[in-house]
């Protein structure tokens, strides 16, 4: 393939990615307001990472930031608001008092179970008119670019 830069740097595919992520933040906070939950989309985020966890003790700061992609300061903050909201606990872990375990509370069970169809409605319409085999095909090149920016030393 040939890999020239767009005559235009709007033309490009990071450019492309960059503006989807924006407008899909912007309107599932908005969408996050008005069912009730005034959080952002990178909250509702952790928030879905920490509920989706199969082990009771609850994810570390780590443990979030590699799922996300996000460092540890952003999921700092991101982890004071939703605990400010009483949306998630922190607590020490039983074992290495150095790590802080993060949870749902009851209000973030509750958060989760009202925005979850609110994201599935939002993804629905996203993908309206998008084949399975397109999803499945952008899906591996985006895996596939992010794998060879991996590989850059």
């Amino acid at each position: 393939m040939d890999t020239k830069m767009p005559r235009r740097f709007e033309e490009g595919l990071g450019y492309l990615i960059h503006h989807l992520m924006y407008a899909m933040r912007q309107t599932l906070a908005r969408q996050c307001r008005e069912s009730g939950c005034d959080i952002t989309a990178e909250e509702l985020a952790v928030l879905m990472i920490i509920s989706e966890q199969e082990v009771e003790p609850g994810l570390t700061q780590t443990q979030i930031a590699e799922t996300l992609a996000k460092d540890k300061a952003v999921i700092t903050r991101l982890l004071n608001s939703l605990s400010r909201e009483g949306l998630v606990l922190r607590t020490p872990d039983e074992q290495d008092r150095r790590i802080v375990r993060a949870r749902l509370t009851k209000q973030g069970f509750e958060a989760v179970n009202r925005l979850r169809p609110v994201l599935g409605a939002l993804l629905g319409q996203l993908y309206e008119g998008i084949s399975d085999e397109e999803f499945l095909a952008t899906k591996a090149v985006l895996q596939r670019l992010l794998s060879n920016l991996k590989s850059i030393k």
